[in-house]
C-alpha cells in the first residue's frame, strides 16, 4: 500500500515535470508562430489606395491629390501644338504678369470678377490691365449664386468689367446649387445668359464640373447648346452625358507658372476647337 502510494507521487512529479517543460519550450515557439504572417496574409494587407478626385472644380479649395498627377497632358507639347491657358483669383495673390507672358503655354487667362450681387475681386482691375500691358488675350468671369437674383449679379458684372475692351468671351462660372432647385437653378442660369448675350452680342460660356453638368444642366434642352469649359481633374479626358461637346477642359487646380505663387488652375482647348471660338 505504501509503495502504491509512493510510485503514484512519484508519476505524479514526473507529469508535472514533463507539464513545465513543455509550457517553458512548446508555448514560445507556438507564440511566435502564431505572431508570423504567411506571404498571403502580407500581400492581403498591402493595399494600393486608388485616386478618385473629386471631378468638380472648387475655387477656394480645389481638390488636393496625395502625390503630384502624372497625367498625360501635363508634360506639355511645344507651343503652338495644344492652346493652354489659366484662370486667376484673388486665391492667387499678387501675379507677376511679365513672367506669365513669357510662359509659351499661356495662350489665354480668365480673371474672375465678381462673384454674387456684393463681391468684387480685388484683384481683377490690376490683374486686367497688367495682362492687356504684357499683349496676354485676357476675358472675365463672375462666380454665379443661383440662390441670388440673376439680374443683380449682372448688374455687379458689367458694373466692374468694361465689355469693349475684352478679348475673351464672358465666361458663367456655374458649379453650386446653394440649397435651391434644380429648376430655379437653371431658370436664374438662363436669365443671366441671356442678360449678357444682350450686353456682348454674343452667347457667354459657361463654366462647370463634370458631374455638376451631368446632374444639374444636361436635362435643360436650352442649357445644352451654350459652349462648355469643363473641370475635371483625372487621368482621362471628361465625358459629358449625352457624349455632349465642350470647348476647353480645366484639367487641374494645383498647376505651376512661372509668375504665379502657388498653385493655378490650368485648361486647354479640346480637340477640333479653337481660340478663336471664345475670341469677343
Amino acid at each position: 500500500m505504501k509503495i502504491t502510494l509512493v510510485m503514484a507521487q512519484t508519476t505524479h512529479l514526473y507529469i508535472k515535470i514533463l507539464l513545465s517543460i513543455c509550457l517553458l519550450f512548446c508555448f514560445p515557439v507556438m507564440w511566435a508562430q502564431k505572431g508570423k504572417k504567411t506571404d498571403k496574409q502580407k500581400e492581403a494587407e498591402f493595399v494600393i489606395p486608388e485616386i478618385f478626385p473629386d471631378p468638380i472644380a472648387k475655387k477656394a479649395k480645389p481638390d488636393r491629390h496625395p502625390g503630384a498627377l502624372e497625367m498625360p497632358m501635363l508634360a506639355l507639347k511645344s507651343a503652338g501644338e495644344e492652346v493652354h491657358g489659366i484662370d486667376v483669383s484673388h486665391y492667387q495673390g499678387r501675379v507677376n504678369w511679365d513672367e506669365v507672358a513669357k510662359d509659351p503655354n499661356v495662350h489665354y487667362v480668365y480673371l474672375k470678377a465678381t462673384e454674387g450681387v456684393k463681391m468684387v475681386d480685388d484683384t481683377y482691375a490690376y490683374n486686367f490691365r497688367e495682362c492687356k500691358r504684357v499683349g496676354l488675350k485676357v476675358g472675365s468671369y463672375l462666380f454665379f449664386r443661383p440662390n441670388l437674383s440673376a439680374r443683380e449679379q449682372f448688374k455687379l458684372f458689367v458694373s466692374k468689367v468694361d465689355t469693349k475692351s475684352q478679348d475673351l468671351l464672358p465666361l458663367i462660372d456655374a458649379e453650386v446649387i446653394k440649397g435651391v432647385s434644380v429648376r430655379l437653378f437653371q431658370r436664374r442660369l438662363l436669365e443671366l445668359c441671356d442678360l449678357l448675350e444682350k450686353e456682348y452680342g454674343k452667347k457667354p460660356i459657361i463654366y462647370t464640373g463634370r458631374n455638376f453638368y451631368n446632374k444639374h444642366i444636361y436635362s435643360n434642352s436650352r442649357l445644352r447648346t451654350y459652349k462648355y469649359f469643363i473641370a475635371s481633374y483625372t487621368f482621362e479626358e471628361p465625358v459629358l452625358s449625352g457624349d455632349d461637346d465642350y470647348l476647353m477642359w480645366q484639367y487641374t487646380a494645383t498647376g505651376r507658372v512661372k509668375g504665379i505663387r502657388g498653385d493655378v488652375d490650368q485648361s486647354r482647348m479640346m480637340g477640333k476647337h479653337s481660340l478663336a471660338e471664345i475670341m469677343y
